[in-house]
């Protein structure tokens, strides 16, 4: 039984004339198309792509190149910063107190703060202003911590 779908289209300024469309039946599946696009291919079958060691090579070289690349830029920018709250720290004035028992590197930071500075920063400016290479702090021992504005 055939089936035939009717469209109407129009050619030019003529009236709806009846077109059909054109169906063409393949028998056989995919197996047999494929095999009759091979043909029409001009004899050349299309190979599987195979990737050789270079390529393989190639791409894991650009990707640790990007990664290190990404690493330094990475390192460079945190030097960057630590450079920029170095040089503002070191502008920080500074008083002398001293040490009483129970006191920590991180308490005097805390009891002395500095407006846009944290905690952190400051008992790292306050080991480092006083060479310190311990945390253990000792009863009257004289430290410069940072002078409240």
């Amino acid at each position: 039984m055939t089936y035939a779908n009717r469209m109407y289209g129009t050619e030019g300024s003529s009236a709806l004339v009846p077109s059909y469309s054109s169906l063409t039946l393949l028998e056989g599946g995919a197996e047999k198309m494929n095999s009759r696009v091979a043909r029409r291919g001009h004899g050349k079958e299309q190979q599987p792509q195979v990737t050789s060691r270079l390529d393989i090579v190639t791409v894991i070289v650009c990707t640790l190149l990007v990664a290190a690349g990404l690493f330094g830029a990475l390192l460079a920018s945190n030097a960057s910063i630590e450079a920029r709250v170095n040089s503002a720290l070191s502008s920080l004035p500074a008083q002398e107190v001293v040490v009483e028992s129970g006191d920590s590197v991180w308490g005097l930071a805390s009891q002395h703060q500095v407006d846009g500075y944290s905690t952190a920063e400051l008992a790292q400016w306050i080991t480092a202003k006083n060479s310190l290479t311990t945390s253990n702090l000792q009863p009257g021992q004289i430290l410069l911590v940072p002078a409240s504005r």
